[in-house]
């Protein structure tokens, strides 16, 4: 039997919940897309039309390679709806149903892809609250975090949407908190997927029980038996599985740790000749590499399908891996205060040297995005609201192997100011790796890139600056330092230092161009005291790295 909705013909049922049936539908181009209606026959109160705004709004602000996008939603009609897009794969718990518990290779980079896709959630102020295996689909370009039904804002003060007494989410993955109907922030969802991560590794619920009771005084009282979850991801779950929120990690904690200890793993087997994952054996317990989020492979029997996938994402996400790795040329190292540099024929790297007393050369200045003046040998940069500027340098590397420098200091405002290398400083078509110092307190690595035609910001590494013993102030000058080296073929590791010490890093598919240059970017125009934002930056080095 098929319905109709908005225009959107609905041909079968996906499933169904307390909250709504959800149907795999055509749109009246035939492109298929996913509706989400209420559950017809149902009287809903204001409270149950609350949840799905929230759903939408939620969904809406979270970047589309963390979840199904928001195509349409009628949230005032007779019959409120959501539309998303249609995501191929299946869910953590179809793949484990059909093909048992991940080896430990796939669960370390479930792990990692997962945590990055749940911190793209937290970083733009949602809770989830319902994180369980049928809520992550494994979609051919990485999990997708969807159903956010019950979801909360955590920007906001008041409680979630729940009726007295009620409680939202599913008992066997619910956190301690949410069954006492405490505050529930984003460390809930770090609970759950704790509980998620070890179901992939088991194909079991953490705590048992045999009902909603049961389960909570598990949940509440017990502590899960993770003799059966491999490391590195059974400490993970550890700690994801801690009672007390405020002892559990972030996610964007969990990237780090992950993509660490999976760098670790990858230079243990370089170091000893084994085989990286994706490179010579596809068997069943093969792995992925520890920085390919996008390289999801669940589905595919062989090495040379992933590879092959890999290439096509790398494409699509707006750059290509680079053929044979770097070739660095041979050349002297040469600057001016002007900063011209020249490359006469020599062994030595080339270096650029701007005292930035007048950019007039550097490219992709577009007063459309941001103002850019100089000052007292500053270069001043004012990006416009919720958007940012990427100066490039009158200087291109003979590779990406590049070290780049500068001082900078922020002034007034919400933003964050950075370098980036590996790219171009178009914002319409361009791609980069970028670091940014933010005023909120955090070091940044960010792989930014086009993808179906919309620009993406990926914060593959949130580092807090005081766990690593620093605080920036406004108006405070800081060393900023990035370091991008060859990390193998077509493979870039990114490094940030501040004042000398390195705070983040980081390992990825590297892009074709080789430009570099300056960044900044601001949340909002003035800071609590009116002061309006801008970043300057003082004198700009940039060293091509020996081959050696």
């Amino acid at each position: 039997m098929q319905m109709s909705v908005g225009g959107y013909v609905c041909e079968r049922e996906l499933g169904r919940g307390g909250q709504g049936v959800v149907w795999l539908a055509r749109d009246r181009a035939g492109q298929q897309v996913v509706v989400k209606l209420l559950l017809p026959g149902k009287e809903y109160d204001e409270v149950a039309l609350a949840r799905v705004r929230r759903e939408f709004g939620a969904a809406s602000r979270v970047g589309e390679l963390a979840t199904a996008r928001v195509l349409d939603a009628d949230l005032s009609g007779r019959h409120p709806y959501i539309v998303s897009e249609f995501v191929p794969g299946p869910t953590i718990h179809q793949h484990v149903a059909a093909n048992g518990p991940l080896s430990s290779g796939r669960l370390q980079s479930l792990a990692l892809a997962v945590a990055h896709a749940l911190a793209q959630v937290h970083r733009v102020g949602v809770v989830h609250r319902d994180i369980k295996p049928s809520n992550i689909l494994l979609s051919p370009d990485g999990p997708r975090i969807i159903d956010f039904g019950i979801a909360r804002d955590d920007r906001l003060l008041e409680s979630a949407l729940t009726t007295p007494g009620g409680v939202l989410g599913s008992p066997a993955y619910m956190s301690p908190e949410q069954f006492k109907s405490l505050r529930v922030t984003a460390a809930s969802d770090v609970f759950s997927l704790g509980g998620t991560l070890y179901f992939a590794a088991t194909g079991r619920h953490p705590f048992g029980g045999e009902n909603a009771y049961e389960a909570l005084v598990a949940v509440c009282e017990r502590d899960a038996d993770l003799t059966a979850v491999p490391e590195p991801v059974r400490s993970i779950v550890a700690d994801c599985l801690r009672k007390d929120p405020a002892a559990r990690p972030t996610a964007a904690q969990l990237v780090t740790r992950l993509a660490g200890a999976a760098e670790a793993a990858d230079g243990a087997r370089t170091e000893t000749g084994t085989p990286r994952p994706g490179h010579g054996s596809g068997g069943a317990g093969s792995g992925l590499s520890a920085k390919q989020l996008r390289l999801w492979w669940f589905a595919a029997g062989s090495a040379a399908v992933a590879v092959l996938l890999a290439v096509v994402l790398t494409t699509t996400s707006g750059g290509s891996a680079t053929e044979g790795g770097p070739k660095t040329h041979g050349s002297a190292s040469a600057s001016s205060s002007s900063g011209r540099s020249t490359r006469p024929v020599s062994s030595q790297p080339l270096s650029y040297t701007d005292d930035l007393t007048d950019s007039g050369d550097w490219s992709y200045k577009d007063p459309t995005l941001g103002k850019v003046t100089h000052k007292g040998g500053t270069m001043l940069v004012d990006p416009r609201s919720k958007l940012e500027v990427w100066p490039q340098a009158p200087f291109e590397p003979s590779s990406f192997a590049v070290r780049l420098s500068t001082q900078a200091e922020w002034y007034g405002g919400q933003g964050g100011i950075g370098l980036w290398c590996n790219g171009s400083g178009d914002y319409r078509k361009g791609s980069r790796w970028a670091t940014y110092l933010t005023t909120d307190q955090q070091a940044l690595i960010v792989r930014e890139f086009r993808y179906k035609g919309a620009f993406q910001h990926d914060r593959v590494v949130e580092v807090n600056l005081a766990d690593v013993g620093l605080k920036v102030k406004t108006d405070q000058q800081v060393d900023m330092s990035m370091t991008c080296s060859s990390a193998g073929t077509g493979r870039i590791k990114v490094e940030l230092a501040l004042n000398g010490t390195r705070v983040a890093s980081y390992t990825g598919a590297a892009f074709d161009a080789r430009g570099c240059g300056l960044a900044a970017f601001h949340y909002s125009a003035t800071d609590p005291q009116g002061t309006a934002f801008h970043a300057g930056f003082e004198r700009f080095t940039a060293t091509e790295l020996s081959a050696h």
